[in-house]
Parts: structure tokens; sequence; C-alpha cells
């Protein structure tokens, strides 16, 4: 069982430390590039691949898609509740809270432990957070939301293109299956190296309370994830990458909101930092307890 966990985990730290040591050595990397690049095309492409290519069924992507939206409300819910009673800005944290990072770390987990099918179901997952997170999560930091930018995510496209190759039998021609399978390879490598050049760049002014909210959203993210699971009736794969994407840490893009809008930038980096942080320390243990999850089937 060792070995598993180090199969899955390793591989995810070593990239993440190849970032982190790439900034540190003061290499030249330009982050927002190829973010850019990533979000706007590459992601696209291993949305439509996975959908499309791996046989999921609308039923199964309409679950996972349920199964995100779920876990956004009650961790929203709980979100709002936790900062209210600890007197902290709803504008500032509440979206941390909300949004794991399901993208650079979600999905490298996912097919590590799980393989082509856990991270097929983890695109699933994951399109709902990230559209959620650049809609919602942006507009509230900004203190207003906007349709505008919800039609303005790539994402979506991908998922409508998907959809109606799914629900019209359409077959895609090979040329643009190898051409999307090419550009959706760059996506996790990508992804992992931006976060660990992204937390090269991050520091933590204030321990305790960066640990408070850390410990906050971990405790979030197993509860939720747990109550997903069985509300849901989730069992086997599906069930194991639910829980996995639920204790992700939180996302880095909240910072990106938090110093647009003046949002205590530098405790919110704090934050992201230290939830990143204890994730990883404990990621051996959530993996297992993933994996458990989706071997013991439904959740009594």
């Amino acid at each position: 069982m060792i070995a598993e966990i180090l199969t899955v985990t390793a591989p995810v730290f070593c990239i993440v430390a190849l970032g982190y040591f790439w900034a540190r050595w003061r290499q030249a990397f330009d982050a927002q590039t190829l973010t850019n690049l990533v979000v706007k095309v590459a992601t696209p492409c291993l949305v439509f691949t996975n959908l499309t290519q791996l046989n999921l069924g609308l039923d199964t992507i309409g679950q996972m898609a349920m199964a995100a939206a779920c876990a956004l409300l009650l961790a929203g819910g709980i979100g709002a509740t936790v900062l209210a009673l600890s007197n902290l800005p709803q504008h500032t944290y509440l979206a941390s809270l909300m949004h794991p990072n399901t993208g650079n770390i979600g999905l490298p987990l996912a097919l590590m432990a799980f393989g082509q099918e856990g991270l097929a179901l983890a695109v699933a997952y994951f399109i709902v957070i990230s559209i959620s997170q650049y809609t919602i999560g942006y507009g509230i930091a900004a203190g207003s939301l906007s349709i505008k930018r919800f039609f303005q995510q790539p994402l979506l496209y991908a998922v409508i293109l998907s959809l109606a190759v799914l629900g019209l039998s359409i077959t895609v021609p090979l040329w643009i299956v190898k051409t999307t399978e090419l550009m959706s390879g760059l996506v996790i490598p990508a992804l992992l190296m931006v976060l660990g050049y992204s937390l090269a760049e991050l520091k933590v002014s204030d321990i305790r309370f960066a640990l408070y909210m850390a410990g906050v959203r971990l405790a979030i993210g197993i509860i939720v994830g747990l109550i997903v699971i069985k509300v849901l009736g989730l069992e086997g794969t599906p069930a194991g990458v639910v829980f996995l994407l639920s204790v992700m840490p939180i996302a880095v893009f909240n910072f990106v909101f938090a110093k647009l809008f003046n949002r205590s930038p530098e405790k919110v980096a704090g934050v992201i930092m230290t939830s990143t942080l204890l994730v990883f320390a404990l990621l051996p243990v959530l993996v297992w307890v993933a994996i458990q999850i989706a071997e013991r089937g439904q959740l009594r």
C-alpha cells in the first residue's frame, strides 16, 4: 500500500518541487503566458478529449457535475457560517473556502490514483468548480456578479461541444482527436509547474491565522466530500474522486482576485500557501482514504 501511495503522490511532489526551485533559482519562466495557454486552449482540449473519447456517458458526467455543484453549495454555506462566527470578511475569504484546487493538484492526483477513468471523472467535476471560480469566486471578491464573465469561459464551450458530440453520436475526425489529445497532454505538467512556481512567490504573514484558515478549509472539504458521496449514493471510482477533489487545498487563483480587488492579498497568500502545505503533508493519508472509499463501495 505504501508503494501504491508513493506511486500516486511522488510524481506530483516532484513536478511541484521543480516549479518551486525553478522560481528560487530565478530561471526564466513566463507563468502568466503558460497559465493563459492552459486555461484558454489546453484545458478545453483536455475536457473535450476526456468527455468524448472515454465513453463516460451523459449520466456519469451529469452525476459528477451535480456532485461538484452540491459541494460548492455546501462549502459556501459552511464557509459563510464559519466566517460570520469568526468575524471575518466574506468578500475576502469565502471564495477561498468554496473553491479547492481541483486543477493544479486534483487532476494529476485523480489520474495517478484512479487512471484515465479517474481523470475523466475529475474533469467533469473540475469543469463546474473552475467555471464557478472564475464567475462566482471573482464576483465574491469584486462585490458583484457578472453574467458576462460566465459566457467568457472557454471551458463552457468545450463542455457544450462535448455534450453535442455525445448526444448526437457524432464521430469526431481522427485528426481532431489527435490534436486535442496532444494539447491536453500539456495540462497536468504545466499546472503542477505553475503551482510550484506560484508557491515560491507567496509568503505567510500571519502563521496562526493561516493555520486556522487552512484547517477550516480541510475540515470543510472532508465534511462536504463525505456528505455529497452519501447523499448522491456514489460508489466506486466516482466516490473516491469526489472525496479526493473535495479535500484539495485552496486554489491559487484566489490570490489573484484578492490582489486585484485589494482584499488583504498578503493574508490570502499566506492562507493559500499554508493550506497547500497542510494538504501536501497529509496527502498520503488523504489519497489512501480516497482509494479505500473507492474500493469499499457506497458509504453506509
